[in-house]
């Protein structure tokens, strides 16, 4: 029997593509009789140190507050329970390297674990995800901060194995120095009984249930509302397909409460300065987002950085025809003209554009969204994600 011990930044209660993976691959592991448990922090006092959820033994970590100060002051104390639980466990995942991925691979080496580092997004290993969109964002720092990633990542390649959700993950990896032998492609997998196409009279029936105007052509977002997800850029677009289209309506799935890069409050800001009350909802956090993808007709995804994007992943498993951002792992998702559309991150035009086509062609729509469920069933189907992860593990412990 082969124990996986996951450490991770974050994991439920937050909501989000890479916490919601880590969340099915454990159970999933876990029902299949690999024994999981999850290090992580803990980074609110009202939840539970020590629980065990859906089988999964979950150990979460100190400090709470804030996420930008609390993944660094967590690492004294996942090192601490890695040590406490490497004895009962058989291999190590470290989900992101930008913070955990040299503490995790020290502390699989004093225990004698093997290894797994899986980047969360691409620009991990090149060192662009530190600098974008921030004061370091010039020649002279990027270069110094490409230096010392580089550095870094002359340790990073003593781990047994990396898993890349992405090509472009994949190829930072390998450009990094990795031996490509140990770079594992397993993009995220979705429950494609959950996440499946509704019938005109179920769709009828969700709008009714969550309160979506029924006659509507709803464009829908989910996931957090973070900086780098698009969501400016979503919502100036809306604005120009809304003044031309009357029955075009914004739906926002999931919430940045908590986040220190949250948008929520200026996404919010700018329904309400737009004068779009009435044609945008904001949900907040949901559980149910299922529903919410299966009562929508489009999907919107214009992240400027994404490792993959289940949300992207979900939403087309729905067969919704979506438009992606032409950038990380979306390219690997959309099939630029066969699934659904890709435009230039940052472009609101070209994204307005792209929206107000969709919505005015309901034959397009359709067709596009049946090649995109497809397409789903075929590639990313959690239980082949699953089984490929199973494999890597073994021949880990092997």
């Amino acid at each position: 029997m082969t124990r996986v011990l996951f450490l991770t930044e974050s994991f439920h209660p937050v909501l989000g593509g890479g916490e919601g993976h880590v969340r099915d691959l454990s159970r999933r592991l876990s029902a299949s009789g690999m024994p999981a448990t999850v290090v992580t922090r803990r980074g609110d006092r009202a939840w539970a140190a020590r629980e065990t959820l859906d089988g999964v033994r979950v150990v979460r970590v100190p400090p709470a507050g804030k996420a930008r100060t609390g993944k660094y002051a967590m690492v004294p104390a996942a090192m601490a329970a890695l040590r406490r639980e490497a004895r009962a466990h058989d291999v190590l995942v470290v989900r992101g390297t930008r913070v955990l991925g040299l503490p995790g691979l020290l502390a699989a080496r004093l225990a004698r674990l093997p290894v797994v580092l899986q980047p969360e997004v691409n620009g991990e290993m090149t060192g662009e995800v530190y600098t974008w969109g921030t004061a370091l964002d010039r020649p002279l720092p990027r270069r110094a901060v490409g230096a010392a990633v580089a550095a870094r990542n002359r340790l990073l390649r003593d781990a047994d194995a990396f898993v890349a959700m992405s090509r472009l993950i994949r190829d930072e990896i390998v450009a990094a120095g990795v031996d490509r032998e140990k770079v594992w492609h397993i993009p995220h997998g979705v429950d494609t009984s959950v996440f499946r196409p509704a019938t005109p009279a179920e769709r009828t029936e969700l709008r009714r249930r969550l309160g979506l105007p029924e006659d509507a052509a709803i464009v829908a977002f989910t996931g957090r509302l973070l900086k780098g997800k698009g969501l400016s850029v979503l919502a100036e677009a809306f604005a120009t397909v809304a003044a031309s289209d009357a029955r075009a309506h914004l739906l926002i799935v999931g919430s940045g409460e908590g986040q220190m890069l949250s948008v929520e409050d200026e996404v919010r800001e700018r329904v309400s300065r737009a004068d779009l009350q009435g044609r945008v909802t904001l949900t907040g956090r949901v559980d149910n987002v299922a529903d919410y993808l299966r009562a929508s007709d489009v999907f919107v995804f214009p992240s400027a950085f994404e490792g993959l994007g289940l949300s992207l992943i979900e939403a087309q498993a729905c067969g919704l025809a979506s438009i992606g951002s032409r950038t990380g792992g979306i390219v690997d998702v959309i099939e630029d003209g066969r699934t659904g559309v890709l435009v230039a991150p940052g472009q609101v035009a070209e994204l307005a554009a792209a929206m107000g086509a969709l919505l005015a062609d309901e034959g397009k729509r359709l067709g596009l969204g049946a090649a995109a469920r497809h397409s789903t069933v075929h590639r990313f189907d959690v239980a082949d994600s699953v089984d490929r992860y199973r494999a890597l593990f073994r021949e880990l412990r092997r």
